[in-house]
């Protein structure tokens, strides 16, 4: 039970919609950006390895050196890709993370920090059971790419694979600009549900006030 005093019911409602207001737009442009920046590049190299000519070189030796400098960009345009897109999964993660832990703090004042961590994991607690919401799924696939990502050089592991087929176990995680796609929308539904329980279950605030009958 807790023992910190009880906030006033207009506060728990306050503070329950500027967490319901969270959004995830900043990371939303970074993708967009990121994609826009991406084609564009890969434009601009394609033409140009496409319009060498010999004519434009003094030596043929010239011109194949330029075609693997061209070569090489693309390359490291594929991997600069790759990175932007695992930074956006671990970004999207560390937005639920940080919001999850915000909302818990406001809802259940006295909880510790190992049953926060729990909770993230979606271990059942007294205070919430987050694996029966809506999005869980999608929070838990993100959840364990960001740790692959941050742990494992971006290497599907056997857990990730046998929960989530779309991934093989020892193959380099692929295609994360759509899984970052695919998640969004399933991970904001998981966290308006879990604003709506977690200030359902709380007893941080009092309760409503009754109404008057003229």
């Amino acid at each position: 039970m807790s023992t910190s005093p009880k906030k006033a019911f207009s506060f728990g409602q306050i503070m329950k919609a500027i967490h319901l207001a969270h959004s995830f737009d900043v990371l939303d442009e970074f993708h967009s950006l990121l994609h826009s920046a991406a084609t564009q590049s890969e434009k601009s190299l394609r033409e140009q390895y496409e319009s060498l000519s010999a004519a434009g070189f003094e030596h043929e030796g010239e011109m194949e050196a330029y075609r693997s400098y061209l070569e090489d960009d693309f390359c490291q345009l594929g991997e600069v890709k790759k990175l932007g897109h695992a930074l956006a999964i671990s970004g999207l993660y560390r937005q639920v993370e940080t919001h999850i832990k915000r909302v818990l703090r406001t809802t259940f004042p006295d909880i510790g920090k190992k049953k926060i961590d729990k909770i993230l994991r979606g271990e059942p607690q007294s205070e919430i059971d987050g694996s029966k919401l809506d999005g869980f799924e999608a929070v838990n696939e993100l959840r364990m790419l960001n740790n692959l990502i941050k742990h494992a050089s971006s290497i599907a592991d056997a857990e990730l694979a046998s929960k989530f087929p779309v991934w093989v176990e020892k193959v380099e995680l692929h295609d994360l600009d759509k899984a970052y796609d695919r998640l969004k929308p399933l991970v904001k539904k998981y966290m308006h549900a879990f604003v709506y329980e977690a200030f359902n279950r709380s007893t941080a605030f009092e309760a409503a006030p009754a109404k008057t009958t003229s």
